[in-house]
């Protein structure tokens, strides 16, 4: 509720303080840069910027067409609508839709006047700078929301280790019935909140954007991605056989080792001492023994690509790290 009060005192604070510049300079039609303050406004400082550049391009190739139809076929409605079909389908190749109102709205200014007099362009132009300028000025205090972001990544972390502990029950039992996948529809909005978080704050720092959040939680992402098809392994196993128990147990060790500066090369070498034992173990007799150990080494396969993607994530973090310091 407070931060809704907030922004729509910046909002209106804007829009105030765009109309009366544009009134103390003697501007016409300054309602118009309180409007365009408004549509300036965006979530991130980022893309405030970005919105504010799209616009700008916009504003001078709408009223190079402008001028050319009003100069060309008169102050028409004939020739507005020629002006803003040319025009959108320019925004729609450019990808400046953003920008089709607002600029349009500055050029209907012309058609009121019946006129493409050079001091009247300057002046639209002096209302869509003013507008636009007043927009990122009232942004700038936007900052990375570190807590957040902090503690987007300890709700996504303690689900994942949730998955991993279920997992080191169920591998264990041969009945499956009340175990399910919603766990993963909990990871899949956590990360989805995550990852806007994580986006916002880039967006939000100009100078030296920081990638880690992003590429931790793209690593995250593929880890989740894995653990679903473990999961579904895990339900393909009517008869779990004696060496699930070892996974079990790893998998729980997995679970109270899993934090963020972990780079499991401890657990990698488990893994793979884990791998030695089960190979000097006497082959399957029967069918169904050898499909369920088939399934079990599947799922160990599955485990060391889990592993290996935050190792190979924390090498990378600690290599660039390591490069920006000798810089």
């Amino acid at each position: 509720m407070k931060k809704s009060v907030f922004n729509s005192a910046k909002i209106a604070f804007g829009c105030v303080a765009a109309i009366a510049l544009c009134s103390l300079l003697g501007l016409k039609y300054s309602l118009s840069a309180g409007l365009l303050t408004v549509l300036s406004i965006q979530d991130t400082k980022r893309e405030t910027i970005n919105t504010a550049i799209k616009r700008l391009c916009a504003f001078f190739c709408a009223f190079t067409i402008a001028c050319i139809c009003f100069n060309s076929m008169g102050y028409s409605t004939l020739a507005f609508g020629i002006y803003l079909f040319i025009f959108v389908n320019i925004c729609i190749i450019m990808e400046w839709k953003i920008a089709i109102v607002p600029v349009s709205v500055l050029v209907t200014h012309l058609v009121s006047e019946q006129s493409t007099d050079i001091m009247l362009i300057i002046n639209e132009f002096l209302l869509f700078t003013i507008g636009a300028c007043t927009g990122m000025l009232i942004n700038m205090h936007l900052h990375s929301n570190t807590k957040k972001m902090s503690q987007c990544r300890k709700n996504l972390d303690e689900e994942i280790k949730a998955v991993l502990e279920r997992m080191s029950e169920r591998i264990i039992t041969g009945d499956k019935t009340d175990y399910n996948g919603d766990c993963f529809k909990r990871i899949d909005s956590l990360m989805f909140e995550a990852q806007k978080t994580a986006r916002e704050n880039f967006d939000n720092k100009l100078m030296n954007p920081q990638t880690y959040d992003i590429e931790y939680l793209g690593m995250r992402k593929k880890q989740c991605s894995i653990l679903y098809e473990m999961y579904r392994n895990i339900l393909k196993t009517d008869t779990p056989p004696e060496q699930a128990g070892i996974i079990s147990d790893f998998l729980k060790k997995i679970s109270l080792e899993y934090h963020e500066q972990n780079d499991v090369k401890n657990l990698i070498g488990s893994l793979d001492e884990i791998f030695l034992r089960m190979q000097s173990q006497p082959m399957p007799r029967t069918r169904p023994e050898f499909q369920n150990r088939a399934l079990l080494y599947s799922f160990m396969l599955l485990m060391k690509d889990f592993l290996l993607l935050k190792y190979e994530f924390i090498c990378r973090i600690n290599s660039d790290s390591a490069g920006k310091k000798k810089k």
